[in-house]
């Protein structure tokens, strides 16, 4: 039985963007375990910790926007193609 294109598509985007929350969680854990790591290297409770999880979620935030724009962009090329 041949391979449906559309349904190959649809779950090559699904397995791509469903990393995006998965990215979202690590960025935020690795900010909160560096910035705690940091804090009793430094002794500086908790400012580094606050630090690094602000900037781990800027960077989980920033990945999302990216995959939304991608999506966008295909999106936008798939239209064109069509029309």
């Amino acid at each position: 039985m041949p391979e449906n294109p559309k349904y190959k598509k649809v779950f090559n985007q699904i397995s791509r963007y469903s990393t995006v929350g998965l990215e979202l969680g690590f960025s935020i854990a690795i900010g909160v375990i560096a910035g705690y790591y940091c804090d009793q290297w430094l002794n500086t409770t908790p400012w580094m910790t606050i630090f690094l999880l602000l900037c781990g979620v800027a960077a989980g935030f920033k990945r999302i926007y990216q995959a939304l724009k991608s999506l966008e962009r295909e999106q936008e090329e798939e239209d064109a193609a069509g029309q």
